[in-house]
């Protein structure tokens, strides 16, 4: 089995600035946080909570968060992207 070394940074996982990215790029595509839910298989008040910055998604939602808005899973963990990343 192949072990793949992470980021140091994305160790330090900031659950306020994922969900305030997560907030920031649901509003982009115009979806609500139903929508958003749906999509993921999920309910509004778990969007709701991770917007708010109190968890952060499951790992396992990460790629589909990642197709549905267009940004790298990193960038996603991070909490963080540039202009030019959106």
């Amino acid at each position: 089995q192949r072990v793949y070394p992470i980021n140091v940074e994305v160790r330090k996982m900031n659950p306020e600035k994922i969900g305030s990215l997560i907030f920031q790029l649901r509003k982009e595509k115009n979806l609500t946080q139903k929508q958003l839910g749906e999509k993921l298989g999920l309910s509004d008040k778990t969007i709701s909570k991770w917007e708010r910055g109190l968890g952060c998604p499951d790992i396992s939602l990460l790629r589909d968060i990642s197709k549905i808005f267009n940004v790298n899973i990193e960038k996603i963990l991070l909490g963080d992207l540039q202009e030019n990343d959106i």
